[in-house]
Order: structure tokens, then C-alpha cells, then sequence
């Protein structure tokens, strides 16, 4: 290796974010089967063992990518949350076309985030807070509904696992068999019809006058 690339080896001020950037990059176009610390180190132009120093091996670079992933879920759901306004049964159903449309315009990111090579995430902190945080944004949504008497009270981590596991089947179908939903079932009319029947299905019973 050249002198200069030596000293970016030892000086690259943010050369994890840069690791990242392009770890991210690849999987878009390749799948996280070809990705490697050392393939990215040539790729950015660094020593091959730069990046051990932030990356230990290949699960601590899934597990960061796949935090990132979900930091940015989470984004997209918030700003969907706030356009819904403050109306929880709107915001259910705004999270659930966000999430459905994150997944279709990052499917290589979506699968990693949820696949087990990040599994399990209990593992890796910053994965397991990043997670954490998408799922207690659910639970909050929840909890507001049951407060103004819109929803039935129930365990909420049961509760919002529920919902999460319809919205993610659908999603993974549409990343897995986009075909489905380019020939025959209108994917928002079938994430409106999921969403509504969630919110059926908890919702308060309303005490008639006798």
C-alpha cells in the first residue's frame, strides 16, 4: 500500500460513517451475501484493517447498518404520525403506509434490519435501542387511543405485536412478491383494509343508553 493510503488507513476522521455510507450502498445493489470489511476498505481506499477498529467483524456492520435502518423507519414513521395529526386511528394508518413504503424503497436494508444475521439483536446496543425505539412509537399511538376511550384497554406490547405483525406480513410480501401487488391486489386498498379491521378489533365498545 502507498504511503498516502497508510495515512488515510490511521487518519480518516469519520471513517465509520464513510464505512456505512457504502456498506449501504452495496446492499442496495448486490445483497448483503457479497459485502465484506475488507471489500469495503478497498472500496473507500483505507488499510484492510482500518476497519476493525470500528467493526470487530461482519455482525457488528449488519447490526450498525440495520440500526441505521431503523433510525430511518422511524423518522419516516414520526413524519407521517405528524401529517396524520392527532387522531390516533389516523396515525395507525399513516404508520402503516410508511412502513409499508420504506420497506418497498429499501428491500435489501428492510431485510437485513429483520433477517438473522442481525438476530439477536439483544446482542448489539445500538440495534437493540434503535429497534426499541420504533416499537415503543407504536405503543405510545396505543396508549394515546386508550386514554381518550377509543381503544379497549389491553397489554399494549401484546397489543402493538399485533398490529406490527400484520403491517411487517405485508410489507415482506411486497418486498418478497412485488409481482403480487403489480398484477393483482392494490397494495394501499389492502393496507387501509388491514388497518381498519385492527382498529375494529380493538376498539372500545360504546355503552348504549338503555
Amino acid at each position: 500500500m502507498s504511503d498516502e493510503g497508510a495515512s488515510r488507513s490511521y487518519h480518516h476522521g469519520n471513517l465509520r460513517a464513510e464505512l456505512l455510507d457504502t456498506a449501504v450502498d452495496q446492499l442496495r445493489e448486490q445483497g448483503a451475501e457479497t459485502l465484506s470489511l475488507r471489500a469495503l476498505a478497498r472500496a473507500i481506499g483505507v488499510s484492510q484493517t482500518a476497519p476493525y477498529r470500528h467493526f470487530a467483524d461482519k455482525g457488528e456492520l449488519f447490526a450498525a447498518m440495520a440500526a441505521r435502518g431503523y433510525r430511518g423507519l422511524l423518522t419516516a414513521l414520526k413524519q407521517a404520525g405528524q401529517q396524520a395529526g392527532d387522531c390516533p386511528e389516523a396515525e395507525l394508518m399513516a404508520f402503516a403506509h410508511a412502513y409499508v413504503a420504506y420497506a418497498a424503497e429499501n428491500p435489501q436494508l428492510f431485510k437485513l434490519m429483520f433477517g438473522p444475521a442481525t438476530q439477536p439483536a439483544e446482542q448489539y446496543p445500538e440495534l437493540r435501542e434503535a429497534s426499541r425505539a420504533t416499537f415503543l412509537l407504536v405503543q405510545t399511538i396505543l396508549r394515546h387511543g386508550m386514554e381518550r376511550g377509543i381503544f379497549a384497554e389491553q397489554d399494549l406490547v401484546y397489543l402493538a405485536n399485533a398490529g406490527w405483525a400484520g403491517i411487517h406480513g405485508l410489507a415482506t410480501l411486497r418486498v418478497d412478491v412485488p409481482d403480487l401487488f403489480q398484477r393483482h391486489i392494490d397494495l394501499e386498498r389492502q393496507v387501509d383494509l388491514s388497518v381498519r379491521t385492527f382498529i375494529a378489533g380493538i376498539r372500545r365498545e360504546q355503552t348504549r343508553p338503555g
